[in-house]
């Protein structure tokens, strides 16, 4: 019997090395050898699906940007080009980063009113792609329930802090593949209770040593971390027969 290495999700790209959410950190991901990217998503006024964690760009605008405050959704994405973030980095569009990625991608829909739009990128992707293989996650039941119709074919996760019974329960209701919860939150009885529901284990978000050995001894299916290169170093040693 074998055991396989979890993924590697690169959190916001490498966040710990690189602005987060930003093209240059998800191209650090990737070359630390990431096999997905977490990215965030928002929607700006005129529809364009936005690439930033916070509703807002007060915490990541840089000081001297020619804009440095406001909600995503007041702002164009005319204006939300001209944000400048760490580093001298723009904000990036869904769009950029699909165009970027050569894995998939776990998109984290933030707010429901976003999920049409990214169901809309995501459904004219050519089939087969890397890009085409991404899952849509959200702590929202009702921005996965838009994806389910506007995207069929996509893969959606429900984000949780912790698994329960209400839990499970809507990651079924959503016709969800998996549960993503919170890695404080996460137990061998809880992991076990989602495989029995048939839904993968893809937990967030893994940085320290503790934590990684919750997920590896919980046999998770994914590791969400801000340092993919780290979490890749650990698992290289590891075997994977039992």
């Amino acid at each position: 019997m074998t055991r396989t290495q979890p993924l590697v999700v690169g959190h916001r790209g490498a966040a710990h090395l690189a602005p987060e959410n930003t093209l240059s950190s998800f191209r650090r991901a990737l070359a630390d050898g990431a096999d997905l990217l977490e990215c965030d998503v928002h929607l700006s006024s005129d529809g364009q699906v936005i690439v930033m964690h916070d509703e807002t760009i007060d915490r990541t605008a840089n000081e001297d940007s020619p804009l440095r405050t406001g909600a995503i959704a007041d702002l164009t994405g005319e204006q939300l080009g001209r944000v400048r973030l760490q580093h001298d980095e723009h904000v990036p569009t869904l769009a950029q980063l699909l165009d970027l990625t050569t894995v998939p991608l776990f998109i984290e829909v933030k707010v429901p009113e976003a999920a049409r739009a990214v169901g809309e990128l995501l459904a004219e992707l050519e089939e087969g792609s890397p890009q085409a293989a991404s899952t849509v996650i959200s702590f929202h039941a009702e921005a996965l329930a838009e994806i389910r119709r506007t995207s069929p074919e996509t893969t959606v996760s429900y984000l949780v802090k912790a698994v329960d019974e209400q839990a499970l329960s809507t990651a079924e209701e959503l016709g969800a593949a998996a549960i993503g919860p919170a890695i404080d939150g996460l137990s061998l009885a809880a992991a076990r209770a989602a495989r029995e529901a048939g839904l993968a284990v893809h937990p967030w978000t893994v940085n320290t040593e503790e934590q990684l050995a919750v997920a590896l001894a919980c046999e998770v299916d994914s590791i969400t971390t801000d340092d993919p290169g780290w979490v890749k170093e650990r698992l290289a040693g590891r075997p994977t027969g039992l």
